[in-house]
């Protein structure tokens, strides 16, 4: 095992004795920055949303008021609680 590091070490000391002329290197001429595009004639527009036509919980009381009796009250319950655990 002494001998691998050895070994490696004397290949390390070898490779750093070398003495090369570094290659010159140009730099690369500076491009200038592309211009910013001009805005397209095809913009994206944010999609409109009527507020007034979004259903909202008044909407749906006078249905609930029907629909929820005491006596259907834990049928309604189950229906929801099915409807939520189902995948």
């Amino acid at each position: 095992m002494k001998r691998a590091f050895i070994a490696i070490g004397l290949l390390v000391l070898a490779a750093c004795d070398k003495k090369e002329a570094p290659a010159t290197v140009e730099p690369a001429p500076v491009a200038s920055a592309p211009a910013p595009a001009a805005p397209s004639a095809v913009a994206v527009a944010p999609p409109v949303v009527d507020l007034e036509s979004l259903p909202v919980e008044e909407d749906f009381e006078a249905e609930a008021e029907k629909e929820l009796t005491l006596a259907s009250l834990n049928a309604q319950l189950d229906a929801l609680d099915k409807e939520i655990s189902a995948p």
